[in-house]
């Protein structure tokens, strides 16, 4: 069962029937000074618990973490948390009849996590709001409202980037690059599919976590790599079905058991394809005009020899780059490296970034590339923009491959939660004076930030191929 502001939101409590009573509850009585009502009036509820129960029952399927995912009060805009980090040395815990013993305390890491605010403005005009229409235009709106904000933390709990975008909080994917390499459980595909690459993706990435002390519980992935996991189970998916038991509803994919002892689920409730989580695309401007950043003012590449490229002698060949500068409000136009370079087996390629002197300032670039030879570029990598220099560098070492996909793996909790959501303010409404327009303007607003308390235990797989990508 799931929560979310603290109340429930299985199916059971949710339910697109329950639209037009939601409806009447934050609509009734409003407008109208309560000391007018004799016994009180119908409670229109600050938090929107009701229309959150609603939103999130809709869009379950497509917001898969946002349905599941525990949320915990945060009491300040720093969140605080221990995580531990180890419960005490066992290999040394012997000693001689009446010895001493050693101290063998358990280790814990003090935690921070920045909240970060999501507010979207909405407003509903008076004719809307006198008119008799198919439904109440101010619920309506409110409703419209929670679904953009809910969307949007959803998109963020995968994509979230706080390097790159200031006001982001850091996603999955950031949470676990962020970590050093050693601590990282990262599988890379290097541009194959999931189909080349086989079921052992599933034990390969189970293992990785395993040996950071996690048990992968779920997986998700976009929804464009759906039909490759259900092309690699549909064998087994056959079997299942031909096999039911009266009575007895069986997932649409079987979860995976794994060599390591973990069961993967790939598909139901809280796993599966997920309408928010991307692929590596194309990349176009977009976003508020006004407060999005200009183009980079230049670009630059040159390739030269790299100790730690994953350049390979197949590898070789021109490649195009284009860069697109990027803020809270948006991503401008790209600038077009004007040259392909020529990248040999064991170069690294070395982009140097001039940001734009006008318009609205940028807090990071998104690198796009093409494939080997390729005329058409796809998003790479983000950056956050370096402020101690004029210009931003970035050196590609074939290590994220454009227009790919990845998958995540998110372990089981153990004695406390692997990841939650820290709600310093849940989902609410915000009133604004309407000033000299015959309108209700509002705010729809949530403060929360992902925090991700094992990224060690959050197993990725990268640079997956999907159908319409470069690889």
């Amino acid at each position: 069962m799931a929560y979310f502001n603290g109340v429930r939101t299985s199916s059971e409590l949710g339910t697109l029937a329950d639209v037009e009573n939601i409806e009447k509850s934050l609509s009734a009585g409003y407008g109208t000074d309560s000391a007018t009502y004799v016994n009180g009036r119908a409670m229109i509820p600050e938090d929107l618990e009701a229309t959150v129960v609603n939103v999130v029952a809709k869009t379950k399927d497509d917001c898969k973490v946002l349905n599941t995912i525990k949320k915990t009060p945060a009491k300040s805009t720093v969140h605080e948390f221990n995580r531990r980090t180890g419960f005490g040395d066992y290999k040394h815990l012997t000693t001689a009849e009446g010895g001493a013993s050693a101290n063998t305390r358990q280790s814990i890491d003090r935690q921070t996590v920045a909240i970060k605010y999501l507010q979207t403005k909405r407003s509903v005009t008076r004719q809307m709001e006198v008119a008799d229409t198919f439904e109440n235009a101010y619920a309506s709106e409110k409703i419209a409202g929670v679904e953009t904000i809910t969307q949007g933390i959803e998109h963020l709990i995968f994509h979230g980037n706080s390097s790159v975008v200031d006001t982001e909080f850091d996603g999955f994917i950031s949470s676990v690059k962020k970590l050093p390499e050693t601590k990282q459980s990262i599988l890379d595909l290097q541009g194959s599919s999931i189909g080349s690459y086989g079921e052992k993706l599933f034990d390969d990435i189970a293992f990785k976590v395993r040996e950071k002390g996690g048990f992968i519980e779920k997986a998700l992935y976009p929804i464009a790599l759906g039909k490759d996991v259900k092309e690699l189970f549909e064998d087994r998916q056959r079997y299942i079905m031909n096999n039911s038991v009266a009575n007895f509803s069986y997932p649409s994919l079987p979860p995976y058991g794994t060599a390591v002892g973990a069961n993967i689920a790939l598909d139901g409730e809280g796993a599966g394809g997920d309408m928010f989580y991307d692929v590596k695309g194309k990349i176009q401007a977009e976003g508020d005009v006004m407060a999005r950043p200009q183009p980079p003012a230049s670009v630059t590449a040159s390739a030269a020899a790299n100790a730690k490229s994953k350049f390979a002698a197949t590898d070789a060949g021109d490649y195009k780059y284009t860069v697109h500068a990027v803020n809270a409000s948006g991503i401008s136009a790209g600038f077009d490296v004007t040259a392909a370079v020529s990248v040999a087996a064991g170069d690294g390629v070395t982009l140097t970034i001039t940001p734009a002197s006008t318009g609205a300032a940028a807090t990071g670039f998104i690198i796009c590339r093409s494939a080997k030879d390729g005329t058409e570029v796809y998003e790479m990598d983000s950056i956050g923009i370096d402020t101690t220099s004029a210009t931003t560098s970035y050196v590609d070492l074939n290590e994220e491959l454009p227009g790919t996909a990845s998958m995540l793996f998110l372990p089981k909790a153990s004695l406390s939660p692997a990841y939650d959501l820290a709600q310093l303010l849940p989902v609410c409404t915000y009133p604004l004076y309407p000033t000299d327009k015959a309108e209700t303007p509002f705010l729809i607003l949530a403060y929360i930030a992902l925090a991700v308390k094992a990224p060690e235990r959050v197993g990725l797989v990268k640079n997956i191929a999907y159908s319409g990508g470069l690889y």
